[in-house]
């Protein structure tokens, strides 16, 4: 019998004995001998939480048992595999479906029995309630800290020195922002404006993102700020005080505004915000949304809807360009609100693990020198082409070789020289890849807060490309329920 041996360590368990990666993979190897099971592969998701099943090793796990390469699937305990619920019932559903057996070395399970499942599920129940148990012991002591006045970690925003020291320079750009806005421009004319003039964010244009989030940023009045999605992340349909939960607490740090400017600054917000500028005027993802089943835009259209007291309701949405033109693609129509609902899940999902966040993003800048290196050496490499043609044309024009000859070398070099080219355009496109952090967080706070035109140019700003799918062609539900559907691609600029 083939065995999958799975292990799992989260940051915080490393350092304890028997759960680190060697010291389940020791436990694992000798228990696996003991059956006498042959070992197919260790699958190791190394600083990964169990709350859900995107982790890399699990996602190959899942793929090998589709194609039956093992037999059965071996864990040091069940909470190493799983501690949700929802995402164990899965598991064993798909173990049941490919006839994949399941085993922990210390735990006893019975899968094919009713009590057997009973039992399992009862233990999964006990690993979720524990993770929630911790969790949301974490994020009372991180509320409590912000009731303080203290705040809670994390990068302190433009303006701030990493030990919290207000720069003066910086300052007097942010207040100028401020007094710009109040005067009555928008957050594009702000950008545009203080670009043109030469005063940049610290060697960074200004962006209606970064203009709009500067403006709203309560920490800039001395308040620190921790703020949480409800509903997982449910945009739509929603007043915003039901959608952000938010916690306050007065801050020891310098301020850039006093707290009658800011209180000052928001209620202008709300007055543009009620005044009109909140109505759908214009479709947000125009331009950067791509059918992930045919590759067409996706563009924006209107439907309109008369209720029975006389109120006419027009609901935005997106539709695939050749579903559109010739009905040769079957991808759904996607509401505005579905498409926000998806990005907003997405840029939660990239948030969510703030210590492999920053694993991550020093892989992306690793990565990201290594490209940039490789592109300047095909350059170089191009350059040095376009030298050598030139060295073989002046020595057939001197007569040192043949026509044949020169022909020869000319086309080696065009040969060497679409390659450099197809090199330099391969990583250009991987590199636009390389998301912006910061500048998604700041999308995520700014998002409620903005009119329908900045949010179309905050999309344009940070995106190139935004991919869509779902498997369904046909999605039939509930009245103003999302169907399964999920991000495939994004591109930034």
């Amino acid at each position: 019998m083939k065995a999958a041996l799975y292990i799992r360590v989260s940051t915080e368990m490393q350092a304890e004995d028997g759960f680190s990666v060697e010291g389940q993979k020791a436990r694992l190897f000798n228990f696996a001998q003991s059956q006498d099971w042959e070992i197919y592969d260790f699958y190791i998701d190394d600083g990964y939480s169990a709350k859900d099943l995107n982790r890399p090793d699990m996602q190959r796990l899942l793929a090998d048992m589709e194609e039956q390469k093992f037999d059965v699937v071996l864990v040091y305990k069940l909470d190493r595999l799983t501690r949700s619920v929802a995402d164990l019932h899965k598991l064993l559903k798909t173990f049941d479906q490919y006839g994949v057996k399941f085993k922990s070395s210390t735990e006893i399970f019975e899968t094919t029995t009713a009590m057997g499942r009973f039992f399992i599920t009862l233990v999964g129940a006990m690993a979720e309630w524990e993770r929630e148990t911790i969790s949301e012991r974490v994020r009372f002591g991180v509320e409590q800290m912000v009731v303080e006045g203290k705040r809670p970690g994390g990068v302190y925003p433009y303006g701030y020195t990493s030990e919290g020291k207000l720069i003066p320079e910086e300052k007097e750009l942010i207040r100028e922002v401020r007094g710009l806005y109040m005067s009555g421009m928008g957050y594009k004319s702000i950008a545009m404006k203080m670009n043109r003039e030469g005063k940049l964010r610290r060697g960074s244009e200004w962006t209606a993102a970064t203009v709009a989030y500067t403006i709203e940023n309560p920490f800039y009045a001395g308040i620190i700020r921790l703020g949480s999605k409800t509903n997982k992340g449910t945009y739509a349909n929603t007043k915003r005080d039901e959608r952000v939960k938010c916690i306050y607490g007065e801050g020891d740090h310098e301020a850039v505004f006093t707290r009658e400017e800011y209180e000052e600054t928001k209620k202008f917000m709300e007055r543009k915000t009620h005044g009109g500028y909140s109505r759908i005027k214009t479709y947000w993802f125009s331009g950067v949304l791509r059918c992930g089943r045919c590759g067409a835009a996706m563009f924006g259209k209107l439907t309109t809807k008369r209720m029975a007291g006389g109120e006419t309701v027009r609901t935005p949405y997106y539709i695939c360009a050749n579903r559109h033109a010739n009905s040769s693609c079957d991808m759904p129509i996607f509401r505005q609100v579905h498409i926000e609902h998806l990005m907003m899940e997405y840029i939660m999902s990239i948030r969510a693990d703030s210590q492999l966040l920053a694993k991550e993003s020093s892989a992306l800048l690793k990565d990201q020198a290594k490209k940039t290196s490789e592109v300047d050496d095909a350059k170089r490499e191009l350059a040095r082409i376009v030298e050598r043609k030139e060295k073989w044309q002046y020595m057939f024009v001197e007569g040192l070789i043949s026509k044949e000859e020169v022909r020869k070398r000319i086309t080696e070099e065009d040969e060497k020289e679409k390659e450099a080219k197809k090199k330099i355009a391969a990583n250009e496109v991987s590199l636009s890849a390389i998301p912006k952090l910061e500048e998604l967080a700041e999308m995520e706070e700014l998002w409620p807060l903005i009119d329908d035109e900045e949010k179309k140019m905050v999309v344009f700003t940070l995106f190139k490309k935004i991919t869509i799918n779902t498997p369904l062609t046909n999605p039939k539900g509930v009245k103003n329920k999302f169907f399964e559907a999920r991000i495939d691609e994004v591109l930034f600029n």
